[in-house]
């Protein structure tokens, strides 16, 4: 039996992107699994697990939209930027507790297209190596700032030390870096206490299953049920059934024609045999009046 779709998994704390992976590699009997960004053990919520066809949509899933929670801790500051690290610096005595507008008008200087410094104890590759492994030998490594792009940063609850808030960006953001800077702007020193990942694109927390239930139900026979389809990565662009000429035409490699109202840029398409089964995806041609093969799925 061909698998193919996304598993939206509710990741717990303490479990690495990678044992979520094995675990339904296991449960499904089947090697063609990955996922579509990493959370950190110490995070918890929405993981994309992807299979078969599915796999070779992670990359797109991947540069979609994120949505976390998070739980800032005001007054310390950690190595790490979050709980796991070794605590180096505290607030100093003379600093009072920061108001919740002086907190909201620091958060804007965060939204938009900013530069931040990934944590020292990150995966990102520096010299050909994980900084994680260098910040464990007590290596001293410049680390190179990133662009990225915060859409919002919303404040749930605010009760000093604890900050609650809620942030939607997009591709590369380090939530601690965010938390970090944070309590350096405000002058008191914060870390990430606790993350929940609550959207990835268009997958939601509350599609997700727990490591719990997919250990107790997930198997080959239970994956249609539990699974959605590869699609539903590619929802936002439009749809196109293919007669059974065209979708000859279409497994052979070769492009089909746009029809009477060809698109007027080079748009993609998700394209359908006519018994409703994914065919991949298409690029629009519109001076030539073709669709042309993106990615042709397997039969």
């Amino acid at each position: 039996m061909d698998l193919h779709g996304f598993l939206i998994v509710d990741k717990p704390r303490g479990v690495t992107s990678h044992d979520v992976v094995a675990l339904v590699r296991r449960r499904l009997r089947m090697r063609r699994v990955g996922h579509a960004g990493t959370l950190d053990p110490a995070a918890s919520g929405v993981l994309v697990v992807a299979a078969g066809a599915a796999t070779r949509l992670i990359d797109r899933v991947q540069d979609g939209d994120k949505q976390y929670i998070a739980h800032i801790v005001l007054g310390a500051e950690t190595d790490s930027a979050d709980a796991e690290g070794r605590l180096v610096a505290t607030a100093p005595e003379d600093v009072s507790a920061p108001s919740l507008a002086i907190i909201e008008q620091a958060l804007r200087s965060f939204v938009g297209t900013i530069s931040q410094i990934p944590p020292a104890y990150s995966a990102i590759k520096v010299g050909g190596q994980a900084l994680y492994h260098r910040a464990r030998r007590g290596e001293q490594v410049e680390v190179p700032a990133r662009t990225v792009t915060v859409h919002a940063i919303r404040i749930l609850a605010y009760a000093y030390p604890d900050l609650l808030v809620v942030i939607d960006c997009g591709k590369g953001t380090y939530v601690r870096s965010i938390a970090r800077d944070l309590g350096r702007e405000l002058g008191t020193g914060a870390y990430l206490h606790a993350l929940l990942r609550t959207a990835v694109g268009p997958f939601t927390l509350g599609q997700a299953w727990t490591a719990d239930e997919i250990e107790a139900y997930l198997e080959p026979r239970t994956w249609p049920l539990m699974a959605l389809h590869p699609d539903v990565a590619l929802s936002p662009t439009p749809a196109l059934i293919l007669d059974r000429d065209a979708a000859t035409a279409w497994y052979h490699g070769r492009p089909v024609p746009t029809g009477r109202q060809p698109p007027r840029a080079a748009i993609e398409a998700r394209i359908y045999d006519q018994d409703g089964s994914w065919l991949g995806v298409a690029t629009a041609d519109p001076e030539r009046r073709r669709w042309r093969p993106r990615q042709v799925v397997a039969r």
